[in-house]
């Protein structure tokens, strides 16, 4: 079992803390993670001279994954290919408030994590570990193998204490940065998106709109059959925006045509209810006033019961059975014998 203490006053550390401030400066100008980890890792290694470097992050889980790893000027970003979830010999280091080591002989199997496993690969004297602490609050661990436990020293431990606590200030704040960036960028990506489909939204809207206006139109064929003679064929359901357009049609082309007559078909009307009852006979007392007259014909079986339910009149008004009757009529009062 490796052992675990604090590190010792004498010893091969030979930085001062003066040094520390320009490779601090250095570090915050940094402008993504893998540079930050980069820089992180080569100073670090001039404040403990180490054989590698192994930097962990705690994750969500209570865990651990590894943020990068040194080694002889070889830098990695990230857990490397193949590498596991390192285990509770890495998580140690994560719990601990102050910098210790984990001390050899390494009777453990090596094999246990991949992260160990690199690191002890020179057969270290000690893995020096610096907690990285962001409000009092221990975020990552820096592990350094080291050739000789005497390299730690009073110089070394507060360098390494102090660019640890540094190194988790710059990396939180450049992860908030570079978070808030990426939720902006998503933001406006759904804005766009957003957007796009409003603008989609609009089309559809006045296609629907032209189409509803255009099977307004074609519910109101107002057909001229003869001088002073318009019929409108009533298909369907007369609800109250299509009985305005009727309304509004009828009107026009009555003064448009100078009809005497306008004919009524109701034989392919439908829903015959109250209201399309009521829509109709305004409709046909619209006619009177404009001084045409108005001639029912086709009146459903349905629409009967309905028009004497509700006190309808339609006196005053011709009402024929079919298309036909109606049209002989006409053609009778305007002096043209029907065929």
């Amino acid at each position: 079992m490796s052992e675990s203490g604090q590190p010792s006053e004498t010893g091969g550390g030979w930085i001062v803390l003066g040094v520390l401030n320009e490779i601090l400066l250095k570090l915050a100008t940094q402008p993504d993670l893998p540079s930050l980890w980069q820089e992180a890792c080569a100073s670090a290694r001039w404040i403990v001279p180490s054989q590698r470097l192994c930097v962990v992050l705690g994750d969500e889980g209570g865990g651990a994954r590894i943020a990068a790893r040194y080694h002889a000027g070889a830098f990695e970003h990230g857990a490397p290919a193949g590498s596991v979830v390192v285990d509770a010999w890495m998580v140690a280091a994560l719990t601990a408030q102050r910098a210790a080591w984990f001390k050899g002989p390494w009777d453990e199997p090596r094999q246990v994590d991949l992260a160990r496993a690199w690191l002890l690969a020179d057969d270290p004297d000690v893995v020096f570990h610096v907690p990285i602490q962001v409000y009092r609050r221990t975020i990552g661990s820096m592990l350094f193998a080291l050739e000789d436990q005497r390299q730690i020293d009073r110089k070394a431990l507060a360098s390494a204490t102090t660019y640890a606590l540094y190194v988790g200030a710059t990396y939180t704040m450049l992860k908030n940065q570079l978070d808030l960036a990426a939720a902006s960028e998503q933001l406006r990506a759904q804005n766009d998106e957003l957007e796009r489909v409003q603008r989609e939204l609009r089309l559809q809207l006045d296609r629907v709109r032209a189409q509803h206006e255009a099977m307004l139109e074609m519910s109101t064929p107002i057909i001229q059959v003869w001088d002073s003679v318009l019929t409108l064929p009533v298909i369907g359901t007369v609800d109250s925006v299509r009985a305005a357009r009727m309304m509004e049609e009828v009107l026009a082309a009555i003064v448009a045509h100078g009809a005497r007559f306008m004919i009524v078909d109701l034989t392919g009307a439908q829903a015959a209810d109250a209201s399309t009852i009521e829509h109709l006979l305004r409709l046909f007392a619209a006619t009177k006033l404009l001084g045409s007259q108005c001639i029912v014909c086709g009146v459903p079986t349905a629409m009967v019961g309905t028009l004497l339910e509700i006190g309808g009149s339609l006196d005053g008004i011709p009402v024929f059975g079919t298309l036909k009757s109606a049209l002989q009529h006409v053609m009778g009062a305007v002096g043209r014998p029907p065929r």
